[in-house]
């Protein structure tokens, strides 16, 4: 079961460096995104642990969305734990204390510092339509913009590692990203199956 904490403290910390310490979700999912995306390309793992889904807004981080929705998830200490630091408002919340960092190593820490220093000046409309420029959105905008009822895709990861020409934020080279895309499928391999005895 996937623990809670990271996710909490990372839209904790979001809303920690806004004005009245509130934070529009859909930004927030877009930030988190951001910072999910530069992490993995550079060190092979995602900072949330979210599994990310295409929506029509662009990719978003499915528990943190369920987390914030006040919907029921499969986290580890998830409701008592958020409200310790997180009031929803509706589509907004608000960080009620200070986002605790001792769950963050240096590489999460930098990441989120980097992402807020250069994206947090643009509001969740503008952090939605970049979005739509990535291909882990683009790959699905087909079936999202088609006639199907679903609008909810799960991304495959390996989409994270693509290139795009929207941004030189992600500018990591091809070396780097054959070995943190090796050391991702490394640690998150399906288990083998268990043979029990005839």
């Amino acid at each position: 079961m996937k623990d809670t904490r990271k996710i909490v403290q990372a839209l904790t910390y979001f809303a920690s460096k806004q004005e009245g310490h509130e934070l529009d979700n859909m930004k927030a999912y877009k930030l988190l995104w951001l910072a999910d995306r530069s992490h993995l390309r550079l060190y092979g793992r995602f900072i949330s642990n979210d599994t990310y889904y295409a929506m029509p807004f662009g990719p978003v981080p499915s528990d943190a969305k369920q987390l914030l929705e006040n919907h029921a998830t499969h986290l580890a200490n998830d409701e008592e734990y958020k409200k310790s630091y997180i009031q929803t408002l509706g589509k907004k919340y608000k960080a009620i204390k200070e986002p605790d960092m001792r769950v963050f190593s240096d590489s999460d820490r930098e990441v989120l510092d980097k992402v807020l220093a250069l994206f947090n000046g643009l509001n969740a409309k503008e952090l939605s339509d970049f979005s739509h420029t990535f291909p882990e959105w683009k790959k699905y905008q087909p079936l999202i913009d088609g006639k199907e009822t679903k609008k909810s895709y799960p991304i495959d990861v390996d989409l994270f590692f693509e290139p795009s020409e929207a941004t030189t934020f992600f500018d990591e080279s091809q070396e780097i990203l054959a070995l943190t895309k090796e050391l991702y499928h490394q640690y998150n391999r399906p288990a083998p199956p268990l043979h029990l005895p005839r």
